[in-house]
Parts: C-alpha cells; structure tokens; sequence
C-alpha cells in the first residue's frame, strides 16, 4: 500500500442472501483497507466508488455511505485524500447478469433465446462502463480531496425502452446479420454491450 500514489477502492458485495453477511464484508473490506494505510503511514489518494443507493434504506447502500464516511476521516486525519463517487447505474461489455445491471441481465436472455421480465418500468440513470472509466482517470490525475462527487450520467432510459432496443439488436443483428441503425451514442453503447453475449 505504502508505494501507491492513488488507490482505486471497487470491491464490494452487491447481492447477498443474508443482508447482514452484505453489509459487514463491505465495511469490513473498508476497515482493512484503512488499517493497512495506517500501519503503513500511507497517505495516498483514495478513489472510492460509491453508489446512487447510499440514501436507500437497505443494507448495500447503508454499507456504501458508512464506508466512505470512514474514508473521509482517515483522509481528515491522516492527511490523505478521497474522492467518494456517487456512480449511477453502470452498463456494458462483460457485466454479470443478474448481478451487475438490468442490461447484463436482458442482454443475456434475449441472446440466448429466453424471455425477460420487467418488475418495475423504471426510468434509469445510466453511465457505460467506458465513460466511467475516463470519470475514475480524471480523478487519479487531479488527486483532490471531494468526499462526495456525482459522477453524472450519460443516458436515461426506461426499462422498457431498454428491452426495445435490445431484443431489436436481436432481430436485426443477431438473426439477420445486418448492423442496426446506431444514431446515438447510447444506442451504440448499448449494442456493442449485447453482442458480448451473443454466443458465437
């Protein structure tokens, strides 16, 4: 830890039967972290993803905001830095289906021929996995203490849209060999998303 300039923290449970067994691995990952750049005297800049969930009664985003509160005040007492991103829902290539997003999860189905469920039509807040990783390298280069930063999103779009657009990537791509009409950078994103899971 002690030879890290910046120190990108992403690991966390996101599903977990057991609530409890979900919100202790998480806060126990932040307090390993912070005891390792204490016993290091480690004053790097830390980049700790956070989620739109840390103001949700449940045990995710509970264990999101009181990670990164403890990471604020190692950085206010240590003199280190943190920049805590607050990252909306998060989508592209590789993502685990029915674990990372909605779209893992469709993309998958309508790919393999199955039949998706909608639960709630919901209007979603969306950042591809590209872009996001430019937000997180910006702020390695600007090593700024910002304890809580909104990363903003780049597309939103209903659940139901999203199922669209994904089984017509099917008809037209996948069944009929054509490249569809991409005119957004969503729409591009989002195809180039499902043909990972189109099994060659």
């Amino acid at each position: 830890v002690n030879q890290c300039d910046v120190i990108v923290h992403l690991a966390a449970m996101n599903r977990n039967n057991d609530p409890e067994i979900l919100y202790n691995t998480n806060i126990q990952l932040v307090k390993k972290l912070i005891d390792s750049l204490e016993r290091t005297s480690c004053k790097a800049h830390i980049i700790f993803s956070s989620s739109s969930q840390e103001n949700r009664d449940n045990p995710y985003g509970k264990s999101k905001k009181e990670g990164r509160v403890l990471l604020e005040k190692w950085a206010s007492s240590n003199g280190g830095s943190l920049t805590g991103l607050i990252i909306p829902n998060v989508f592209g290539p590789f993502g685990k289906p029915y674990y990372n997003s909605v779209v893992a999860t469709f993309s998958h189905q309508i790919s393999s021929g199955e039949f998706p469920k909608i639960d709630i039509d919901a209007e979603l807040k969306l950042i591809y996995v590209g872009e996001l990783v430019s937000e997180i390298l910006n702020k390695c280069s600007e090593r700024k203490n910002e304890f809580l930063y909104h990363v903003s999103h780049t597309a939103t779009c209903k659940v139901s849209k999203i199922l669209s657009l994904l089984k017509k990537f099917k008809e037209i791509y996948q069944d009929g060999g054509e490249v569809p009409v991409l005119d957004s950078r969503f729409k591009l994103n989002l195809f180039n998303t499902y043909r990972c899971y189109i099994d060659i």
